[in-house]
C-alpha cells in the first residue's frame, strides 16, 4: 500500500504536471507490485494530518521486537487541494499498488502554472536515522531532486555518514532522461526511456485530420491504444571502478485510449443511421481500427548483461459484474458488484549459472455492493418505443448485428462515410462532441463510485517454494494492510511463517 508521503508526492507531481510513470525507474512497476509486494512486519499504526494548505505531517509507531517509530514532515509550495483527500473520502484505488494503468500521453507536455518545490524530512527513533528530499521544478521539462540519508554514530567503531544523491530529470511527451550522482563511492548514473505509440502513419492520417477538424486540437493530442517503451540505465562507481548496466522494454495497452476509442466518437449504424442514436439499438462506434481484446495487459523484458540475468513478465487485468437476486434471505432486494482479477507471471534465467525460476501471482479486487429494490424497479421501469419512421427490416438488422465477429468488434470508418451516414443529424458537430464529453465524465464518475474496496494478492516461487499473501482494504476511515510470507519447504515441521504483520493508516 502506498505510504502517506508518497501519496502527497504524487499529488505534487499531478499539480505541477510531472509524470510519475514516465521514468525508467518505474518501467517494471507492475510486476513488482504484483509479485514482489512488501509484507507488513509486526503491528504498525500511522496517523497523518494536513496541518495547513502547504504543510503535512505523519507519525508512525511499530512494534516488532521493540517499540520503534518515525516522524515525517513535508512542505510544498504548490497547491495540492485539487488532488489531496483525507482517508474518509480518498478512494482506496489511489493507494493500492497493483496493475499500473499507463496513459498514452504524459501530462508534463502542458505548461505548469508555477515551478513548485517540495521539502521532505523524516527521523527514525530511537536510532535517530535521518532522511530527506528536495524536489524543485526548474522548467516545463526539467526537475531537480536531491535526496540524503544520515547515519548517526552507533558505537565507537563507526563514524557518522551522510550520503547525498542528486537527480537531474528531463521529461518530454515521448522520452525521459535522468542524470544521477551519488556521494557514495562517487557513483555516476544515467537513465533513459523512450516511448513508441503503436499507430502507423497510413492508418492515422485520415483519422487525425478528422479529429482535428472536429475538435480543433493538434495531432499530438491523439491517443493510441498501445505503447512500447524501451530504455536502459548505466552506472559507474569511480571509487572502485565498478560498472553497471541494464536494459528493459515494456509493451502495454493504454486503458484511457480504450475508453476513448469506445466512447469518444459518435455512433452510427450501417444498416439504419436513424436507429444508431436510439437507446434500444446497438449502434456501431466509428473508431479508427479493429481491436480484438480490451483487457489491459503489460509485457516486460529486462536484461542485465554483466550479471547474465534475463527476466520476462506478463500481466493481464480483467473485471466483470456479478449480481444476485436474494440478499441474506430477502427476496425483494437484489445486489450487484464488480470483481477484478489480475494475473501475472515472471520467468528468470541466468546464462552463467543456468539457474531459473518461475513466479506466479494473482490479485483479486472487489468493489462495494449496490442494492436495488425489485418492486421499485419494476414500477419505475419504462421502455421507450423506437420511432416507426425511417425504419427498415428489423430482422435484417438483428441478423447483421448478431453475426459480427468477436475479432472485429470495431472497425475503421472514413470521414466521407461518417458524413454520408449521419446527414440526418441537424445539430452541429461541436454540440455532438460536447454531449459525448458529458457522457464520458458521467462514466468516470460512475467508475469512481464503483471503486474497489479491497484487494487480495498472492504470489509464489516454484524454485524457492515460498508464498506471499497480502490483503488490503478499508475499515471505516482506516486503511488496513496485512500479510504473511511463508516458506513452504520448511525444515522438518512443514511450512514456516517467515514474516507477518498488520498495518493501520489514517490521514485527515
Amino acid at each position: 500500500m502506498l505510504s502517506y508521503m508518497d501519496l502527497v508526492q504524487q499529488c505534487f507531481y499531478s499539480s505541477t504536471g510531472w509524470s510519475w510513470d514516465n521514468t525508467y525507474e518505474h518501467i517494471l512497476a507492475t510486476p513488482r507490485n504484483l509479485l514482489q509486494f512488501p509484507i507488513p512486519n509486526g503491528a504498525t499504526i500511522t496517523v497523518s494530518n494536513k496541518n495547513t494548505e502547504n504543510n503535512y505531517s505523519s507519525i508512525n509507531i511499530s512494534q516488532i521486537d521493540r517499540l520503534e517509530g518515525s516522524l515525517s514532515y513535508l512542505s510544498s509550495s504548490a497547491n495540492l487541494s485539487q488532488y489531496y483527500k483525507s482517508s474518509q473520502s480518498l478512494p482506496i484505488s489511489r493507494v493500492l499498488q497493483g496493475y499500473r494503468d499507463i496513459i498514452s500521453y504524459y501530462p508534463n507536455v502542458r505548461i505548469a502554472k508555477d515551478h513548485g518545490s517540495l521539502l521532505y524530512g523524516k527521523m527514525y527513533f530511537p536510532s535517530q536515522f535521518l532522511e530527506g528530499m528536495l524536489i524543485k521544478r526548474l522548467s516545463q521539462n526539467y526537475q531537480l531532486v536531491v535526496k540524503f540519508v544520515n547515519t548517526p554514530k552507533l558505537n565507537k567503531l563507526t563514524q557518522p555518514t551522510s550520503i547525498f544523491t542528486f537527480y537531474l530529470q528531463r521529461q518530454t511527451e515521448n522520452s525521459a532522461h535522468d542524470f544521477i550522482y551519488s556521494t557514495r563511492e562517487d557513483l555516476f548514473g544515467f537513465r533513459c526511456l523512450y516511448h513508441f505509440n503503436l499507430l502507423t502513419a497510413n492508418r492515422t492520417n485520415n483519422h487525425e485530420l478528422f479529429i482535428s477538424r472536429l475538435t480543433s486540437k493538434s495531432k499530438s493530442g491523439v491517443q493510441h491504444p498501445s505503447m512500447l517503451s524501451a530504455g536502459c540505465e548505466l552506472w559507474y562507481a569511480a571509487e572502485n571502478m565498478s560498472p553497471g548496466l541494464s536494459v528493459a522494454a515494456r509493451y502495454t495497452t493504454c486503458i484511457d485510449s480504450m475508453r476513448y476509442l469506445m466512447n469518444g466518437l459518435p455512433i452510427y449504424s450501417t444498416q439504419n443511421p436513424y436507429l444508431s442514436n436510439h437507446p434500444n439499438t446497438n449502434g456501431i462506434r466509428s473508431i479508427p481500427y479493429a481491436i480484438s481484446s480490451i483487457h489491459p495487459l503489460t509485457f516486460t523484458l529486462a536484461v542485465n548483461p554483466l550479471l547474465g540475468t534475463f527476466e520476462s513478465t506478463y500481466a493481464i487485468k480483467s473485471d466483470s459484474l456479478f449480481k444476485g437476486d436474494n440478499y441474506h434471505g430477502n427476496a425483494n432486494v437484489s445486489y450487484m458488484g464488480r470483481m477484478g482479477v489480475v494475473l501475472s507471471s515472471k520467468y528468470q534465467f541466468n546464462i552463467y549459472s543456468y539457474d531459473s525460476d518461475l513466479i506466479l501471482g494473482a490479485q483479486l479486487l472487489r468493489s462495494k455492493l449496490s442494492f436495488f429494490n425489485k418492486s421499485d424497479r419494476k414500477e419505475s421501469k419504462v421502455s421507450p418505443k423506437i420511432p416507426e419512421t425511417k425504419l427498415i427490416d428489423q430482422q435484417q438488422i438483428i441478423h447483421n448485428l448478431s453475426h459480427i465477429s468477436q475479432h472485429n468488434i470495431v472497425y475503421k470508418v472514413s470521414e466521407e462515410g461518417y458524413v454520408e451516414n449521419n446527414t440526418f443529424i441537424e445539430k452541429p458537430v461541436q454540440e455532438k462532441l460536447e454531449k459525448v464529453n458529458t457522457i464520458n465524465k458521467g462514466d468516470m464518475k460512475k467508475v469512481e463510485d464503483d471503486e474497489y474496496v479491497s484487494s487480495l494478492k498472492i504470489s509464489g516461487s516454484l524454485t524457492k517454494q515460498n508464498l506471499r499473501v497480502a490483503w488490503e482494504g478499508k475499515f471505516y476511515e482506516w486503511f488496513v494492510s496485512s500479510g504473511a510470507s511463508i516458506d513452504m519447504k520448511g525444515i522438518g515441521s512443514g511450512p514456516r511463517v517467515l514474516k507477518y504483520g498488520i498495518e493501520f493508516s489514517y490521514n485527515s
